[in-house]
């Protein structure tokens, strides 16, 4: 269940910024201010507590003083992944499957500040590979299989009442679809958004390289072996339009559907389709557009814009794979026509951004940025191109030559998300370079590049994180409408959930009202010095300056941990025993000679 929440965090803007923007100052890694020996594994709670696994109980530790809050005894030894934290709400769900074929799953949702149970349920079947909160309806959608080492199944589909776990309806997916292998490790929290979700094929399988169903009114699309709708009120399927979806073992190959007026466009297999959203009636199919794919739709002034290519992950390799031919397609509504197409992108693409002030479409290729006009028609326009260009280093010398695909073919780096920032700019990444670009000035005002660090899997971690960001940029967040209170009258009228949300909202608030972090980091993974000795570690980026501003050095080869940016603590798990550390304001003793270098 953990796994299937890092993929659906993927559409949760806010939230997943949250995670990412964090703030790391330098932390001397032997002074601790507390630890917590016998643990398997734990995660971090966006109540800033930690949530751990011992091998007989589950316990929730005060994360600024590592004093246990509640233990649950009576759960047993759930696995990490077996449990949902459900961002925006005091609710972490916990399953428990048992027995074999048909097993029953017990469903416990549990208070993550007081762990006392709220709801319980056995009402649902089988194991857990997907889960849709639809706060503003008081309703979480499940889907399920009977067995989660098949590579294809048909799923059960249950509504139950978010408040209060009440079982609404229950029905079966029309059709089988095709599964993805899920990671060994599963990597929760902070750590699976910048170190990824784990290594290795579990034997086990879910729906995280598919898209996750998408709400409209009273009805919820979901895009598994074509499009189908169901009603929200009673689970029923209104209709199906079938197609191939599938792109071997690559995930999210797929761009999420898009939903304008009465009509809702897909993308699968490198076609784009319109579909009636009452009939179901294809209304139109444009042509084949290459073994890329349409990893990404946008609407803007009722064109339908859709990438082709990227870099996507091989659950069977285990590995990130570009897949070609790159561009951007536009697509006209009315008949499915092609206004344009852009073919120029060079051996790589970010995700799109669009700039509805200037009329343009953002997208980076391995040498430049491109403005795409999006006035074109018949034959796209450049609106400007623009050099990717390095002015300085931060963190070891190993660079050679090392910019956005420059170099051999292990030492390439293309971009591959394009961020904007609340002053305007965007930020532009790859594993090892950052680079802002200002849309009004059409000028880079900084650049980075950084050293490879000395921790064995590394690309693959960070590429991870990275093409989470790429994915949730355009994306709406629902957990941040729940923070901001954005309840319907279900929750009002169950005045004991009703306060229980309000009494976590509070909690929240009172974290963001204390933090002492307000700039606008990312950290990078990175080889650096400290004290005259180097290592692998951390170094947070202001994002509006560019300049290095924290750091953080780790002695642990293999480090497992999360940061608490707003209380300003790491945590990190070595040998069985978590450790807290106080991360400073200000970095002392810290050897940054070499991140002054200006590259040429």
């Amino acid at each position: 269940m953990k796994t299937m929440n890092s993929i659906k965090a993927a559409k949760l803007v806010s939230a997943m910024f949250a995670l990412f923007i964090f703030v790391i100052p330098c932390v001397s890694a032997e002074t601790p201010l507390w630890t917590f020996g016998d643990v398997k594994w734990y995660s971090l709670m966006e109540s800033g507590n930690l949530m751990v696994g011992t091998k007989s109980n589950l316990l929730m530790l005060d994360g600024e003083t590592g004093k246990t809050i509640w233990t649950r005894e009576d759960l047993g030894t759930i696995k990490e992944a077996e449990f949902t934290e459900l961002k925006g709400t005091p609710l972490i769900l916990i399953a428990d499957n048992s027995g074999w074929g048909k097993q029953k799953t017990k469903l416990t949702a549990i208070d993550t500040l007081t762990g006392t149970t709220v709801w319980e349920t056995e009402k649902m079947k089988g194991y857990t590979i997907q889960i849709s909160p639809l706060y503003e309806r008081d309703l979480l959608v499940f889907l399920t299989i009977s067995d989660n080492r098949r590579p294809k199944d048909k799923p059960d589909i249950y509504g139950l009442r978010f408040s209060t776990g009440e079982l609404l309806w229950k029905n079966e997916y029309s059709e089988k679809v095709d599964l993805y292998a899920v990671e060994a490790k599963a990597i929760t929290g902070a750590k699976a958004m910048f170190l990824g979700g784990g290594g290795g094929n579990s034997g086990k399988y879910d729906l995280s390289g598919e898209n996750p169903p998408i709400f409209d009114g009273d009805s919820m699309y979901m895009t598994y072996a074509g499009l189908h709708r169901y009603d929200l009120n009673d689970g029923q399927l209104v209709w199906k339009t079938l197609y191939d979806v599938t792109d071997g073992s690559l995930k999210n190959t797929n761009g999420q559907a898009v939903i304008d007026g009465d009509v809702i466009y897909t993308s699968a297999k490198g076609v784009i389709r319109a579909i009636d959203k009452n009939t179901g009636t294809v209304k139109w199919i444009t042509k084949d557009f290459g073994n890329g794919g349409i990893a990404e739709l946008q609407m803007h002034d009722k064109v339908l814009y859709g990438r082709m290519g990227g870099n996507f992950y091989s659950a069977k390799k285990e590995e990130w794979l570009e897949r070609g031919p790159m561009g951007v397609v536009a697509i006209n509504t009315e008949n499915g026509s092609t206004d344009w197409i852009y073919k120029e992108a060079d051996d790589s693409i970010t995700n799109m951004v669009v700039l509805p002030s200037d009329n343009v479409l953002l997208i980076a290729d391995r040498k430049n940025l491109i403005g795409l006009d999006l006035s074109s028609r018949g034959k796209v326009k450049e609106k400007f191109k623009v050099k990717l260009k390095f002015k300085r280093s931060l963190g070891g010398s190993d660079f050679a030559a090392m910019a956005f695909g420059i170099g051999g073919s292990d030492r390439r780096d293309p971009p591959v998300s394009i961020v904007r920032q609340e002053n305007g700019t965007v930020v532009i990444r790859g594993k090892q370079h950052l680079l802002a670009f200002d849309p009004a000035t059409k000028e880079i005002p900084w650049s980075t590049k950084y050293a490879a660090p000395g921790i064995s899997g590394w690309e693959q971690l960070v590429m991870t994180a990275i093409a989470v960001t790429a994915s949730s940029a355009s994306s709406s967040s629902t957990s941040a409408l729940a923070r901001r209170g954005y309840y319907n009258a279900a929750y009002t009228a169950n005045k004991g959930f009703s306060a229980l949300l309000g009494t976590y909202q509070s909690h929240i608030l009172d974290r963001f009202s204390a933090s002492k972090g307000e700039a606008n980091m990312f950290y990078v993974l990175t080889k650096m010095k400290k004290d005259g000795k180097s290592g692998s570690g951390l170094i947070g980026v202001n994002m509006l300056t560019g300049m290095g501003e924290r750091q953080i050095m780790f002695n642990d080869k293999s480090p497992d941990y999360e940061v608490d940016e707003l209380a300003g603590r790491l945590f990190n798990l070595n040998k069985g025993t978590i450790s807290c550390y106080a991360i400073e304001d200000k970095p002392d003793n810290v050897d940054n000679s070499e991140a002054e270098q200006e590259a040429q």
